[in-house]
């Protein structure tokens, strides 16, 4: 359930005037890694693509948060009040947000080694979460069935950030567990024969 569903996360931003992510940005309270941490928290659904590019375009003094992202009909933002930012005093702020689908966790670093070295200065990677669960726990109670008494019931403690149902994510590791387990099914007793060692047909001597 926490490594091997698949989701959609935030891998890369570019910010408007904004160099790498040890900076800060004018009018905005927040610095940029505390922005990129935010972001990390957006809950996006990709529907027919592997990934998807977003726009945020906010000017004023206030908050920023997800509704005022711009995107394709076939993206869908499940937290909109979700907040990135806020804004002081008379300014703006423009980013552009690059989500993928992935699985698991994939840190920064790791794509940074697979990237191009022309990459333009100001695309800045983000550790990327795919993972819609963001926790599981699973408790085993006594249960009971009529006068049958020596049963156990399974209860699983599940929390997403509303990309996905629960009930499919438990069928979906279900279909990769039995999956997995399937190759222990078919195992076949190997009989291994003891090599024979070769005579030479003549004696030489």
């Amino acid at each position: 359930l926490l490594s091997s569903m698949p989701g959609c996360a935030v891998t890369e931003v570019e910010i408007d005037g904004v160099l790498h992510e040890y900076s800060s940005k004018e009018g905005v309270q927040e610095d940029i890694l505390e922005i990129l941490l935010n972001l990390k928290g957006l809950a996006v659904v990709i529907e027919g693509k592997d990934e998807a590019m977003l726009t945020l375009s906010k000017s004023g003094a206030g908050p920023v948060t997800a509704a005022d992202i711009t995107h394709d009909g076939d993206v869908t933002i499940m937290n909109p009040d979700h907040v990135i930012c806020h804004l002081t005093g008379n300014n703006d702020v423009s980013m552009r947000i690059r989500v993928e689908r992935g699985r698991g966790y994939v840190p920064a670093s790791a794509r940074a080694q697979t990237e191009d070295d022309d990459r333009p200065i100001g695309r800045l990677l983000v550790d990327s979460s795919f993972s819609p669960v963001a926790r599981i726990a699973y408790n085993v109670e006594a249960a009971r069935v009529e006068q049958r008494t020596d049963l156990d019931k399974l209860v699983i403690d599940m929390t997403t950030n509303g990309t996905i149902d629960p009930e499919e994510a438990i069928r979906r590791s279900a279909t990769i567990l039995a999956e997995q387990l399937d190759a222990f099914v078919e195992l076949r007793d190997v009989t291994e024969t003891a090599p024979v060692e070769e005579k030479p047909e003549f004696d030489p001597i």
